[in-house]
């Protein structure tokens, strides 16, 4: 399975995603899905791409405080919840919903579609 139909699947099966995006650490999409586009103004796949300057910050303090590995992290706003999980130290897996959708099955959803991203990108 390539990157497009996963990130296709993980958007399928969670009601409220909004996009699901493979991202590099230096925040350039390798594969972006989008539901809904346009809707209530937001570019979740701009969103994504200023949000992963973010990500080395979180692991640096991570590092600092003896957090371990970031395995997740979660924003919230009024319009969207955004999810984003490192795969790998160089690629992150990122979720959009509406703030209604299930974080916790979106959450899940990212747990299983990693490794099969993983899987392509070696």
């Amino acid at each position: 399975m390539d990157f497009r139909e996963c990130l296709e699947r993980l958007c399928d099966d969670l009601d409220g995603a909004v996009a699901a995006c493979l991202m590099g650490a230096d925040g350039m999409p390798v594969e972006a899905v989008e539901r809904f586009q346009d809707q209530d103004g937001i570019d979740a796949n701009s969103l994504f791409v200023e949000y992963s300057s973010l990500l080395p910050q979180i692991r640096q303090s991570a590092e600092v405080f003896a957090a371990g590995n970031i395995e997740e992290f979660c924003i919230r706003s009024e319009q969207i919840t955004a999810v984003i999980r490192p795969i790998t130290e160089e690629y992150f897996l990122a979720l959009a919903m509406h703030p209604t959708g299930n974080l916790g099955k979106g959450r899940y959803l990212l747990r299983l579609t990693a490794p099969q991203l993983v899987d392509e990108l070696i």
